[in-house]
């Protein structure tokens, strides 16, 4: 393929933080998947912010402004937030992603993907691929590797890393899968969504796009895997499950172990691209999901799309999904939503301060 750049050009892109016109400053190429791609460097001159794109694979931010328009707060758009528990009695039990993985079993089942890319759990450009339940239930929750990924705008990062995996999977898939159904963190659901599917990877496209909320990839590598390992009691490769309890982060094992460890002790661990990123409810996606609190049971869900919205509503009417308020009532149901969008909001402030506080 051409490397010339094709499309939105950086004098045409939209400032990602004011809406501004952004001039270009340089271009530079990067391999990608195994092509030379032209990135754009460009600077808004109302602002001064500073950001970049590869015209030829990628849609500009303007293009996301209708799923997340950038005046609409630090969690982005969305329709509802509710409180989810999974109905499925394998999924229950299931130490992992309840939710999410419920809603995607959905979507396989129902005929509406034809395959769930996980791009959360792989840190190497093997993908991993789930076409069946079994599959999904067998996918962890978490997977740590330093990631390689590049700031596009306004302080978002395309996850470079997912579209090495997703390029070897459509080579090795020669169309069969065209339907895919991506689950990820922020960066790895903002570079799908800005993608261009026809040109990157022709005859395949985004059917659902799944986020769960970014605790920071933790990335411990040669001493800090030792430190991590001191830390935790366990081996850093058996994490499963992150999430943030006051000042310390709790960290679960495959085993069922948990430990909390102090913000202080574990920030120096976390990938540097994960500092780079504002984003911790993964605005860009259909539906985005995670544990707020302690509550075992109940997830909070955004749901953010008339796409996703559809989806969540038919899994519930399918048995598969339970809202709060089967269980509760509307006035608890309200409660909880305030909780959450609160929980969520200081997340996204205390994801900021630590970026702040270890760049």
């Amino acid at each position: 393929m051409s490397s010339e750049p094709a499309g939105v050009t950086a004098a045409e892109w939209e400032c990602a933080r004011c809406g501004g016109r952004c001039e270009p400053t340089e271009d530079y190429s990067l391999e990608v998947a195994g092509e030379e791609v032209v990135f754009q460097a460009a600077r808004c001159t109302a602002c001064g912010n500073e950001s970049m794109n590869a015209p030829r694979i990628f849609r500009s931010d303007r293009d996301l402004y209708g799923i997340a328009p950038p005046d609409d707060g630090p969690l982005g758009t969305y329709r509802a937030v509710m409180a989810l528990a999974s109905r499925d009695g394998e999924f229950h039990r299931h130490p992992g992603d309840k939710v999410a993985g419920t809603l995607l079993w959905y979507l396989l089942e129902e005929d509406l993907a034809d395959a769930v890319f996980l791009a959360h759990q792989s840190v190497g450009p093997e993908p991993v691929v789930a076409f069946t339940k079994r599959d999904l239930l067998d996918a962890g929750q978490i997977r740590m590797g330093a990631g390689r990924a590049i700031v596009t705008g306004g302080g978002l990062r395309a996850n470079l890393l997912t579209l090495d995996q997703m390029r070897a999977f459509a080579e090795a898939d020669r169309g069969l899968h065209p339907r895919i159904a991506v689950m990820g963190r922020p960066c790895q659901i903002y570079t799908v969504r800005k993608l261009l599917w026809d040109r990157f990877l022709p005859g395949y496209e985004l059917a659902f796009s799944l986020g769960t909320f970014c605790y920071g990839n933790f990335a411990p590598a040669r001493s800090g895997g030792r430190r991590l390992r001191a830390l935790l009691g366990f081996d850093p490769s058996e994490i499963r499950h992150v999430r943030f309890l006051g000042e310390q982060l709790e960290f679960g094992s495959s085993g069922g172990e948990r430990r909390a460890v102090g913000l202080g002790d574990v920030s120096g661990l976390v990938n540097a691209n994960c500092l780079q990123c504002y984003d911790f409810s993964v605005m860009f996606s259909d539906v985005s999901v995670g544990h707020v609190g302690g509550d075992e049971l109940f997830e909070a869900a955004l749901v953010r799309t008339e796409l996703g919205e559809t989806m969540v509503a038919q899994a519930i009417g399918a048995g598969l999904l339970a809202p709060s308020a089967q269980l509760y009532g509307t006035s608890a149901v309200r409660d909880d939503e305030r909780r959450a969008l609160s929980f969520l909001s200081a997340m996204v402030d205390i994801k900021r301060e630590l970026t702040r506080s270890v760049r």
